[in-house]
């Protein structure tokens, strides 16, 4: 027997070496937040443990830019996730998949054949701090912060660095006009990024801020009950997310694993139970799982992405030129 033991001994390191060189490899490109991304790659290593799970975190579009110069030579194999508006400008960087979890995402957020999926949608509300409104009345809707009583009260991040403001102060226009959207502007006082905005109000530093649910839903989960959301009464907007597989990616089967993981619906209820990301699946009620409203019962404003995509850079001209005119 103690002879045995030398070459039990080369056998298992031989193994264990072979194990290890045979172990797949995945390459996530990811805008997530850290604290998400960590959540969901150490549960995907629990149950693909023979799958290496590699992270490259930047901005969504960072990370379009990146993978379209890697085109002829792919370094990332998944991206997840981002604007579907964004993916959909980078389509010829993405591989089509039919997921097996597509059938529970409505037909207006997963891409042609199969090209993206959409996972999560930001839902645009207004964040009171109800020990700073007038009255601690929070605004009802988008037609009330055109009021003077707001001047100085309402922050909002510049809609040129954030994607999110962009699309609430788009959505404003098309849906209250201009004269509306440059009495908002005059009240405003703007900010560098997203989060400095709904900081700033739940610091007491601001009354109301234009910004995302999950992000407002943080503070009323934590405990702030001085923080209140408003889903506006004219009709709020949304900017759904998903992910694609990259095309030429050199890990395609691991890719697809991943793919299939972040589909999933128990994946998508333990993100929003840490993050408040809304999934888009039609079989998670969230509003089961937290306090907030389903995503039926919320007004909806429809915006044309490719009008959206388009109009951008006038947009944002005339937003700088209203808030210049104060």
């Amino acid at each position: 027997m103690l002879r045995l033991l030398p070459k039990l001994c080369l056998f298992l390191i031989f193994a264990g070496r072979l194990a290890q060189a045979c172990a797949g490899e995945v390459v996530l490109y990811s805008s997530n937040n850290v604290e998400t991304v960590n959540q969901v790659v150490d549960q995907f290593t629990k149950e693909n443990p023979d799958i290496k799970v590699s992270v490259v975190r930047a901005g969504t579009g960072a990370l379009m830019q990146r993978i379209k110069a890697e085109a002829a030579n792919p370094l990332g194999d998944i991206f997840w996730s981002g604007g579907l508006s964004t993916i959909g400008e980078f389509r010829d960087q993405f591989q089509p998949h039919e997921s097996a979890q597509a059938a529970a995402i409505p037909p207006a957020y997963r891409g042609p054949n199969g090209l993206w999926l959409g996972t999560n949608v930001h839902v645009t509300v207004l964040m009171a701090n109800l020990r700073q409104t007038p009255g601690g009345q929070p605004p009802g809707g988008w037609a009330d912060l055109a009021d003077p009583k707001w001047k100085g009260k309402i922050v909002i991040p510049d809609p040129e660095r954030s994607s999110a403001s962009f699309v609430a102060l788009y959505g404003l226009q098309k849906l209250l006009g201009n004269e509306v959207l440059a009495k908002v502007a005059r009240n405003a006082v703007i900010v560098g990024t997203t989060s400095a905005a709904y900081e700033g109000v739940a610091k007491g530093e601001f009354a109301v801020v234009v910004t995302m649910e999950y992000a407002a839903y943080e503070y009323v989960a934590g405990g702030l009950k001085e923080i209140k959301l408003v889903y506006p009464a004219e009709g709020t907007f949304l900017s759904p997310e998903g992910m694609a597989l990259i095309k030429g990616a050199k890990h395609p089967q691991e890719a697809r694993r991943l793919y299939e993981f972040l589909a999933a619906g128990k994946t998508q209820i333990e993100v929003f139970k840490s993050a408040y990301r809304r999934p888009l699946r039609t079989d998670i009620d969230v509003s089961r799982l937290a306090e907030l409203p389903a995503l039926s019962s919320i007004k909806v404003v429809a915006l044309d992405d490719a009008r959206m995509g388009t109009e951008r850079a006038a947009f944002i001209a005339q937003w700088r030129q209203s808030v210049n005119a104060r």
